[in-house]
């Protein structure tokens, strides 16, 4: 028992307010999303799975949101109707990219957070529908337990 509660001590996750999740992931237009993964990943890496996730396309779908929101504040200022018709097609195959790497993610760190506990832990179709705001919920509440479920 005690080298039990010495293994899961070492899961360091920071406590985050959901509330002001959600509010960011909104205000931000999902910026705050490919922040939340790239500014976990230290702990995700200590958790020592077989499970990756992408973080290099995480890097990739911060630079495209933070491009998407001042394109989509100032585009008309600077392109033709020809142009925002073009941007406008790439953004939306792009936002597809997102919301797949979102959720692929997603469910890579929780089966990393399950192998490292050996139990399930979440519910796949919660999930599905609130991603990080779940997957972060969940992490509140092994922080609160202190690693111990």
């Amino acid at each position: 028992m005690q080298s039990e509660l010495a293994t899961h001590s070492t899961l360091e996750f920071k406590k985050t307010n959901i509330f002001l999740m959600v509010i960011l992931s909104i205000v931000t237009i999902g910026i705050y999303n490919a922040y939340w993964f790239l500014s976990r990943k230290k702990y995700f890496k200590n958790l020592n799975t077989k499970n990756v996730i992408p973080y290099k396309w995480w890097i990739f779908m911060l630079i495209y949101l933070i491009l998407s929101l001042l394109y989509s504040l100032f585009g008309p200022v600077f392109f033709t109707e020809y142009g925002i018709a073009v941007l406008d097609s790439i953004d939306i195959i792009l936002a597809f990219y997102f919301v797949g790497c979102l959720n692929y993610s997603a469910f890579r760190a929780r089966e990393m957070i399950e192998d490292y506990f050996e139990e399930e832990i979440f519910q796949s179709w919660l999930l599905a529908v609130f991603n990080i705001w779940y997957l972060q919920y969940k992490i509140n509440r092994i922080v609160d337990a202190g690693g111990n479920l």
